[in-house]
């Protein structure tokens, strides 16, 4: 009878494994590849985030809270107040389970909004974004090399 149970114990954890490996096929570079695209090209924060992005995200950009909840809090009135914002994504580059997002975005569709660079940095885990940290630089007017930021 023990064996049974300790056979059976093992059966229901392997299955449940393998279950869990059946709904994780995508890589890190293309959940954030989802990700970004619900977020930033579709604008649609609290989609991207609850598909996409864990409960306890932690976030380690100082102007914005931690948490899921928190980031689309913020996101979508942001995104309702800046109808022009548009995001383009240049390169997406993965290293394990950590992928960075090399963008630009502009927040008004004004000729003179020269925009942002943007670099996101997550890491994944289990299919959903676990954390993120991200820096962003403006786009000046006048470049010292013709080289471009993008």
């Amino acid at each position: 009878m023990r064996a049974t149970v300790v056979l059976l114990s093992a059966t229901l954890t392997c299955a449940a494994a393998l279950t869990h490996a059946d709904e994780c096929r995508l890589t890190p570079k293309e959940v954030v590849t989802k990700f970004m695209t619900k977020l930033y090209l579709e604008k649609q924060p609290r989609e991207a985030f609850e598909t996409w992005v864990q409960p306890g995200y932690v976030q380690h950009n100082p102007l914005a809270k931690t948490g899921r909840d928190a980031a689309i809090a913020f996101l979508e009135p942001f995104f309702q107040s800046h109808p022009d914002a548009s995001y383009s994504i240049k390169r997406i580059i993965a290293d394990g389970n950590l992928v960075a997002v090399h963008s630009h975005a502009r927040f008004t569709a004004a000729p003179d909004d020269r925009g942002l660079a943007i670099v996101d940095i997550l890491r994944v885990d289990n299919c959903k974004i676990a954390e993120h940290w991200d820096v962003a630089q403006p786009v000046p007017e006048k470049s010292a090399n013709t080289n471009g930021m993008f």
